[in-house]
């Protein structure tokens, strides 16, 4: 999921580039044309380079991130515990509890 999730980010973080936007943003703009979000796009065009331009920045380094970043480790921890270390198995031997013939005899 990580590797997906990089990809996509990755390649939408290119396509949301600002400099592409001078191409993509008029073909977006008529393709959406009677639309409120097509009327929407062709005057707010400022907010759009400005949005564009974040999701470019922040795409790009989340890809990154999850495609190159530190790979999560499957340990034998618990699920509810992700941060317990695992303790080491050893072998213990509990001592036999005193019987009555072993204890000293009381007086009566």
């Amino acid at each position: 999921m990580r590797r997906i999730g990089g990809v996509v980010l990755t390649v939408t973080g290119f396509l949301a580039c600002p400099c592409h936007l001078i191409i993509t943003l008029p073909l977006l703009i008529s393709g959406l044309s009677g639309t409120a979000l097509g009327s929407f796009l062709s005057r707010n065009t400022g907010l759009v380079y400005t949005g564009a331009g974040l999701y470019f920045v922040v795409a790009l380094a989340l890809g990154v991130w999850f495609l190159f970043g530190p790979k999560r480790q499957n340990d034998e921890t618990d699920a509810a515990c992700r941060t317990c270390a695992p303790v080491a198995t050893e072998t213990h031997v509990q001592e036999r509890s005193p019987m009555p013939e072993d204890l000293p005899a009381t007086r009566r």
